[in-house]
């Protein structure tokens, strides 16, 4: 007679939960959340993207494009200024920024033609238009108290319209509280060139994207700007000419700087679509996604929404999301089911949102849920089987999240 003793981990616990029911469109091809804010003063979160309506217990919201989240309730937003009147507004909302009393956004509809960045009082819910451009916008960042934005514009003007005589501004603009300004000379080269992430790192702003030079240097789809001049960051992230490689976000983690996007290689040997800078060379991570998304440094942790399709083989996880703590990566189990393209932390939870309308394999959420780190998902269990060792068989060996325990002798149980 042996005693067996033996352990194993199981995932038992739910971790993510849905937002009511969540947010819903009708252009299930795009409808996605892009962007999230914390209202830290008010204790609001909003939720911007590409939606028709929030989903409460009590009905649906009109909330075309944004809406606000207090914790327990959706709640629409309504805007009248301009041409952005209305209830929410009829186009993207792709980057969302808090600056003291005000939340600033940037929204950009290419249907349209209509671009532009928007601030209001959290306070008064006072809208003002800050500026209109002639292409896309990705991303907002204060850096030195300046407000940038980037994306894929050239034109830019303080009006509600941009002409012939608007001021040339290339990929990158700095707002002075009345006017934009051109960073330099500008963002340029490839294809068709795009700054999609800003980040300050180090007392310096970041700008990634698509492109090839940044004020006159060739800067392989990143540049560095220390509010004097561009510089290229090492050799960038691809080769020159490359035009199907192109950088998503950035992230300052732990005194270095990440950038995740659509990669297979660079000019530094990595092959990866997350790398990491630490001030002098490029260096993978150990992870390969096949894209990634957002990066987002939240209470000492990185975490990244990222494509894990077909890269790792873990059947009863999503793979979109993971968390870093500087040691390991981790895969959040159960999470969204597809693209995860905003991560903000409210009311001691993890909120992420993208286009995916499912967790926990079938729990409907509509492109936005939560996730509480406080859940203990993995546990430990010790079972005691008072049983000759050889008229036992325990499979799977080695175990994942279970195993199995069948008596080789008949007159056993």
């Amino acid at each position: 007679m042996l005693l067996f003793l033996f352990s194993f981990e199981i995932c038992s616990a739910q971790q993510w939960f849905p937002l009511q029911g969540g947010l819903s469109g009708n252009d299930a091809q795009n409808n996605k959340v892009a962007s999230m804010c914390n209202d830290t003063i008010n204790h609001i979160l909003y939720v911007g993207g590409y939606f028709d309506a929030c989903n409460a217990d009590t009905g649906n919201i009109i909330a075309s494009n944004i809406a606000r989240w207090d914790g327990t309730n959706w709640s629409q937003l309504i805007i009248h200024h301009g041409t952005f009147s209305g209830n929410g507004f009829g186009q993207v909302i792709t980057s969302m920024v808090l600056h003291g009393s005000e939340i600033y956004l940037s929204v950009s509809n290419t249907a349209a033609d209509i671009y532009g960045v928007l601030r209001f009082d959290v306070n008064t819910f006072e809208f003002n238009n800050v500026g209109t451009f002639n292409n896309s916008l990705n991303s907002l960042c204060f850096y030195n108290d300046t407000l940038y934005v980037g994306g894929a514009f050239t034109k830019c003007d303080t009006g509600y319209f941009v002409d012939a005589s608007s001021p040339s501004i290339s990929r990158v603009a700095k707002y002075d509280g009345t006017q934009w300004q051109q960073v330099g000379t500008g963002i340029s080269g490839g294809a068709v060139p795009e700054v999609h992430a800003l980040c300050v790192h180090h007392n310096k702003l970041y700008a990634a994207g698509i492109f090839e030079n940044a004020g006159g240097t060739y800067c392989k789809n990143i540049a560095c700007w220390n509010d004097t001049s561009w510089s290229s960051v090492g050799n960038g992230i691809g080769f020159s000419g490359q035009f199907d490689c192109i950088l998503y976000s950035l992230a300052s983690y732990k005194n270095k700087l990440y950038a995740g996007g659509d990669f297979s290689h660079s000019a530094s040997g990595i092959e990866s679509g997350l790398v990491v800078w630490n001030d002098t060379t490029w260096a993978s991570t150990g992870n390969n996604p096949i894209a990634v998304y957002t990066l987002k440094t939240i209470d000492d942790k990185l975490y990244l929404g990222a494509n894990w399709a077909g890269v790792l083989a873990f059947p009863y996880l999503w793979n979109f999301i993971s968390v870093y703590n500087d040691t390991t990566w981790k895969l959040i189990p159960k999470g969204p089911t597809y693209e995860v393209h905003a991560i903000e932390k409210f009311d001691s939870m993890i909120y992420a949102g993208g286009r995916w309308i499912q967790i926990n394999d079938s729990t409907p959420c509509g492109y936005v849920a939560r996730y509480d780190p406080t859940i203990i998902q993995d546990t430990t269990a010790i079972v005691e089987v008072k049983q000759n060792a050889s008229a036992i068989n325990i499979y799977p060996n080695p175990a994942t999240n279970e195993i199995k325990i069948s008596s080789l002798s008949p007159e056993e149980n």
